[in-house]
């Protein structure tokens, strides 16, 4: 008996592996009632013929039905590696009832300011705040000894801090963007009082909607200028996707500044305020977004091993192969026509190319831009990232922030295992260049004049993909 029950040991733990599998499927929750119920078919049917096999007399027989049981053994240890990396990614970046968001913020003040933290503002202070930077009602809890004024006009407000003796609270993305943008103010008339941080935490949406729209937008390293925008149909019933890209210059009206600016003057405030113009703009409600930065390019297409650009010319980029800054003194990329794989730095300076490409702009860019993000998407759902696969979901940590809940994607997961035939439209609006006052206000910049017949239509395909 003890002879007997020993020589079973192989076969129980083999049906004990693929228990502990079929149970991970199930809880994770991405494969529809019918694949599971395949899979389980599949297990026990080849689980059986191993046991089968390895109860024979014949030796031959024996040791395929040994090899059969390993086999199955060590495929479902990797189908559980597999699943449950994934399962923690999710649950980690995902899962969550809220995600967080940091916003470094100064205080400034004029030369002869003698301050050094918030905590030396007097009641008789006059301290202004800047309406529009991020997370700006949490920051003014801050201040306990004085009630700082609203204020909707940056530039004015920092051009009389020395007329006024006053100080102003703002987010350093603001102030840097605003002396950034204006050749009329000096950072050496003014000074950093102090410099703080203020934590903001935002509710998850965990609805499951059968349609819904995404806002996709890429913040350069200045973490200030929204270079990419673009916005994502999904319709998980249809199985058919829009990409509609926006040029980053599109001018158009802003609700929550009251005035209109352009898309990439719109870095320096949260997305949402972006995300609200463009609902307005094509007349649509954006469910979600994802918010992306320079270095995620850089880290997933390295991490995926390059990444296919099509060009119908040769030509030279603009900007050098480094990151973190707009110097471009160092080696240029030489693009040759044809289809080229390229790594992350060399993807990233075609990607900012919008100088010496076939459509010359920021259209021209956007239209790169959507390839190379399709084809990014094409070359994770390839079996060769599998090798990787852990790696991968690393080299996302950190690149972006999304209000996406797990339902969300774990239903778009499901979906595209149940039908990966997904039809994807790709459409870009456009626009006359015209210069106008942008950075909300502060100078004028070149912009792009909305093109309302190429919104329109634009806005008609969202809508026909939403609605089925």
């Amino acid at each position: 008996m003890k002879k007997r029950l020993l020589y079973n040991i192989p076969s129980m733990i083999a049906l004990l592996i693929i228990f502990l599998t079929i149970v991970t499927i199930i809880c994770f929750g991405v494969l529809s009632t019918k694949y599971i119920i395949l899979v389980i078919a599949a297990e026990l049917v080849f689980y059986i013929i191993g046991v089968l096999l390895y109860n024979m007399k014949n030796i031959i027989l024996k040791i395929i039905g040994i090899i059969l049981l390993l086999i199955g053994m060590i495929g479902n240890c990797i189908a559980q590696y597999y699943i449950n990396t994934t399962d923690r990614y999710l649950s980690q970046n995902f899962e969550v009832q809220s995600y967080k968001v940091k916003t470094p913020y100064y205080l400034i003040g004029t030369t002869s300011n003698t301050y050094t933290s918030l905590d030396d503002i007097k009641e008789e202070d006059k301290v202004y705040y800047y309406k529009f930077s991020q997370s700006v009602n949490k920051t003014i809890e801050k201040v306990k000894n004085n009630k700082p004024v609203e204020t909707i006009e940056l530039y004015g407000t920092v051009l009389n801090l020395y007329n006024e003796n006053s100080m102003l609270i703002v987010s350093k993305a603001d102030y840097e963007y605003l002396m950034e943008a204006t050749s009329e103010l000096s950072r050496d008339n003014y000074k950093i009082i102090t410099e703080f941080e203020v934590v903001e935490y935002f509710k998850i949406n965990n609805d499951l909607p059968e349609s819904y729209n995404v806002y996709i937008n890429g913040l350069d390293f200045s973490g200030n200028r929204r270079d990419f925008n673009m916005i994502a149909t999904i319709n998980t019933k249809t199985h058919k996707v829009v990409l509609t890209s926006i040029p980053r210059d599109y001018y158009m009206y802003v609700p929550a500044l009251g005035m209109h600016d352009s898309l990439t003057g719109l870095g320096l405030v949260d997305s949402q305020v972006a995300k609200e113009a463009l609902e307005k703009l094509f007349d649509i409600k954006i469910d979600y977004t994802l918010n992306l930065y320079t270095e995620s390019l850089v880290k997933v297409v390295d991490t995926i091993g390059g990444v296919e650009f099509c060009s119908d010319k040769d030509f030279r980029t603009s900007h050098d192969l480094t990151l973190g800054t707009y110097e471009d003194k160092g080696e240029k990329l030489l693009v040759k026509k044809g289809c080229h794989t390229y790594n992350g730095l060399e993807t990233l300076a075609i990607a900012r190319e919008r100088v010496n490409i076939s459509t010359i702009g920021d259209r021209g860019r956007t239209e790169v831009d959507r390839q190379i993000i399709v084809n990014i998407l094409k070359k994770v759902a390839t079996v060769d990232t599998l090798k990787n696969y852990k790696a991968v979901l690393e080299s996302l940590d950190g690149t972006y922030t999304s209000n996406i809940n797990r339902r969300t994607v774990t239903d778009l997961i499901q979906k595209s295992i149940d039908n990966p035939n997904y039809e994807i439209i790709e459409q870009s609006v456009d626009g006359t260049d015209m210069l106008a006052p942008c950075r909300q206000g502060s100078g004028m910049l070149w912009a792009l004049d909305p093109n309302m017949d190429t919104v329109n239509t634009a806005s008609a395909k969202i809508k026909e993909v939403i609605n089925g």
